[in-house]
């Protein structure tokens, strides 16, 4: 049996940040529960868990703050955008039968640790989604962690079992606790050892195992004389250090595996939430269904766009001026590379080889780098070798070029509503993406 536990706080701050802010008509935010049910739904695709539950931070101080002033201190209050949500998002994952865990006093480090100890000592598998490396500590036979980070905007994720994390660390899971308590954690304000970097923390730990063993023999071990001094005069430092990184792993809560099984989702409670907070299509792609007696939601106006072929020069001007409106266009193009549509404002342009009379110049324009665009996914170098050998408009060679030169295509499951529009105009069916500036 799979159990796959989410680090809560974790992964809806990833969400949050990660879709650009999205509210109902009321003005209720709704973006980081729109970011986190995509996040969850890909997870369980992934994994397919038998079992599947979330652990939350609350806001009452832990052992840590109270043993370490500035724990956590330099963290910004959240975002009253994303607290309104917090509570909405229990309400979904409820009508989910999703259960989710938090406790006064502990953090949700400190209720994964516990759920992953009781997997192991019950044989039983246990995956642990977060973005905090702290959770490597939790790595065992049973459990292993897949670790979110965002780069240049994007969500990676690698997935760490025992093996993969002593190959690029060079020693046991659990001494992740040794080597923060030597470099410290600027993420979560623990200080560390002054002057002690990553590079040398690492070297410290690989060739001594633990703090303990460290220094107990500081006295007489090959380290360079300044290292010494800086170990000898931060040993406190680096003692406390390690508490604040130790997760707790023996939380006072009522844990059993069997009783987060996967449960069907509430179809009436799920779906009269989604209609509140304006999810149409997210209650579509869970296959939700009005209650009896119900009419069927309708989709938003700001989620039904209109369409407009190009086929007049007017017609090019007007899309023109509505794409340097926005911030970002998105677009979807035909398999054989004689259709393009784009999206701007609340409209759907389609842009046809056949009746758009400027067409190799639209084409020219949409994908040069003065558009910032997004869509659906297409293999950019299989469009190069079909451009090559099909006669097509040299504005489909120049978009090939600076698609390989300079643009990368990378996949975005964090993508905002705004990008599903395009399905109904021609009712393609694809993996969003975001279409960003490769660096340099």
């Amino acid at each position: 049996m799979k159990l796959m536990v989410l680090d809560g706080n974790s992964i809806v701050n990833r969400a949050f940040y990660g879709v650009r802010l999205l509210s109902t008509r009321d003005g209720l935010f709704t973006n980081a529960v729109f970011g986190f049910l995509n996040i969850l739904q890909k997870l369980v695709s992934e994994e397919s868990p038998d079992e599947l539950c979330i652990t939350f931070d609350m806001k009452a101080p832990t052992f840590r703050h109270e043993k370490y002033e500035g724990y956590k201190a330099q963290r910004k209050a959240m975002p009253e955008e994303l607290a309104m949500q917090i509570p909405v998002l229990k309400e979904v994952l409820e009508a989910m039968n999703i259960p989710y865990y938090q406790l006064e006093g502990y953090e949700a480090d400190d209720l994964i640790g516990t759920i992953s100890r009781i997997c192991d000592e019950k044989g039983h598998e246990c995956v642990v989604v977060t973005g905090d490396k702290d959770s490597f500590q939790l790595i065992s036979d049973n459990t292993h962690v897949k670790h979110g980070k965002t780069r240049r905007g994007q969500t990676e994720t690698k997935e760490y079992d025992r093996n993969a994390f002593v190959e690029e660390y060079g020693f046991e899971p659990v001494k992740i606790i040794d080597l923060k308590a030597l470099m410290g954690d600027s993420s979560d304000n623990i200080p560390g050892v002054s002057g002690i970097g990553e590079k040398t923390a690492l070297d410290l730990v690989r060739r001594f195992g633990t703090v303990k063993e460290l220094y107990d023999s500081l006295d007489t071990a090959d380290i360079r004389e300044s290292v010494k001094k800086k170990l000898t005069a931060g040993k406190d430092m680096a003692e406390m250090s390690y508490e604040l990184a130790t997760i707790i792993r023996d939380v006072p809560i009522e844990f059993r595996p069997e009783d987060n099984a996967v449960k069907p989702v509430d179809n009436d409670r799920l779906y009269r939430i989604f209609q509140r907070l304006e999810f149409a299509r997210m209650a579509e792609k869970y296959g939700l269904t009005p209650p009896a007696g119900e009419p069927e939601a309708a989709v938003p106006e700001h989620e039904r766009p209109g369409t407009a072929d190009i086929i007049t020069k007017d017609d090019a001007e007007r899309f023109e001026t509505a794409v340097k409106s926005e911030k970002c266009v998105f677009i979807s193009v035909s398999d054989v590379l004689d259709t393009v549509c784009a999206k701007a404002g609340n409209t759907v342009y389609i842009i046809r080889k056949g009746s758009c009379p400027v067409y190799a110049e639209l084409l020219r324009y949409v994908f040069s780098e003065n558009v910032k665009k997004g869509g659906f996914e297409f293999e950019i170098r299989h469009c190069a070798n079909s451009a090559a050998s099909m006669e097509m408009p040299e504005a489909w060679m120049d978009m090939v070029r600076i698609g390989i030169s300079l643009y990368g295509i990378y996949p975005s499951d964090e993508m905002n509503r705004e990008a599903v529009v395009l399905n109904p105009a021609l009712s393609w069916k694809s993996r969003v993406v975001l279409i960003q500036e490769h660096p340099a």
